[in-house]
């Protein structure tokens, strides 16, 4: 109905575009894209504002998140790049000891909980002596929070265990999974997804040898999303391809320059960037009838946690570098380098400002000349329509 009596309908992302005209072919004509946007003066973590600010280049990054664009610039500048690169490895590290501060002060209430009461928490971390509950900030940290629903498929990673602890134990490189989220409360196979991952916390451990952590947070809200896309060292997005119109949880790590590890799904397949930005795995191609499907045989998991694993040794090697190499300083390895191409190439297209932009272009509202101006500026930045 909605189609019928509308003049236009809006998908989320230029992929969603595409499959939204295969859904309803005959409204096609109707169908356009304009591509979500997160707002950046939200999900900036406090200490990257803080060295943002440090630098003239960056001026007025709060009213414009264009000036990002100015990002790769400054990071090529003789001068200025190197210290850029300090400021901004700094920021980083400071977000990841505030995340992990959290994460060890939750994991000792709930030993003590445990230790005291009947509670069970849900984190087999929480049953170790301090010794081993205590977790790294120096470790390579993957980050996955949001809805918990079957085709997110948040347990994809972990699909093979076998496959993974191989990875992780032969090249002794530690890795820490912190994942958050809820399912609706009447998804209930998205609550068995959480009890999955939940379920799996021990045998990782044991059979990485103690290399790899999976640590669950509950009761997420947005103060631990905004921990976490600004703590964690990359994001994973694990969804069936192409059942995610956009995602919003990625271009919030990507605000904080956060590299994605990512299906190329919505919004990723534009902030991609031919590697410069993160990494992709899994299918691509052409978008079939089949591949709509949300059945559990139909989700792929073999086929794209295969595809993960291919990918898994090179992000730690770039992580870690040499066995000299310093974890705790990830500005000393080519890791930053994604980093900082993400603040420069994705944070002026995946912001609120160039998405109301676009909004009001398309769709014929008009402002006050002042503000016609501005939004004319921010629709620069970036047109996110379908492509034919």
């Amino acid at each position: 109905m909605a189609m019928t009596v509308n003049r236009a309908a809006n998908s989320v992302s230029r992929l969603h575009c595409l499959v939204t005209r295969q859904q309803f072919p005959q409204f096609a004509h109707k169908i356009s894209a304009i591509t979500n946007g997160v707002h950046h003066l939200t999900w900036i973590s406090e200490a990257r504002a803080t060295a943002f600010n440090a630098f003239p280049a960056l001026q007025n990054w709060q009213r414009d998140p264009g000036v990002f664009a100015r990002v790769k610039e400054l990071h090529q500048d003789p001068a200025q790049g190197p210290r850029f690169r300090s400021y901004f490895g700094e920021a980083w590290r400071k977000d990841t000891a505030i995340l992990y501060n959290y994460l060890n002060t939750m994991l000792a209430r709930h030993r003590n909980q445990k230790l005291e009461t009947w509670i069970d928490p849900p984190n087999f971390l929480s049953s170790l002596d301090d010794r081993h509950c205590r977790m790294d900030p120096r470790v390579f940290t993957i980050g996955f929070a949001r809805r918990f629903s079957t085709y997110k498929r948040a347990d994809l990673i972990f699909d093979d265990l076998d496959a993974l602890c191989e990875i992780i134990v032969t090249n002794h490189w530690p890795i820490n999974f912190i994942f958050a989220g809820k399912a609706h409360p009447a998804d209930e196979p998205g609550k068995s997804v959480i009890k999955l991952i939940i379920d799996s916390q021990q045998e990782l451990y044991k059979r990485s040898k103690g290399l790899a952590n999976l640590i669950f947070i509950p009761n997420y809200d947005m103060k631990i999303a905004k921990m976490m896309v600004a703590g964690v060292h990359a994001w994973l997005n694990s969804p069936k391809r192409p059942l995610e119109a956009s995602g919003t949880s990625g271009m919030k790590a990507a605000m904080n320059g956060v590299p994605n590890i990512s299906i190329m799904d919505g919004w990723w397949a534009e902030g991609y960037h031919e590697g410069l930005t993160g990494w992709k795995f899994g299918a691509e191609g052409p978008v079939a009838e089949a591949d709509l499907s949300e059945s559990p045989e139909s989700l792929l998991y073999r086929e794209d946690a295969a595809s993960l694993y291919q990918i898994l040794p090179t992000i730690l090697q770039q992580f870690y570098g040499n066995e000299q190499a310093e974890p705790s300083h990830p500005h000393h390895c080519p890791f930053l380098d994604q980093a900082i191409m993400n603040l420069s190439l994705n944070v002026p297209i995946f912001n609120t400002h160039r998405m109301a932009a676009e909004y009001l272009s398309k769709y014929k509202l008009r402002l006050p000349p002042a503000q016609e101006q501005e939004m004319n500026h921010f629709r620069a930045l970036y047109t996110s329509d379908c492509p034919e």
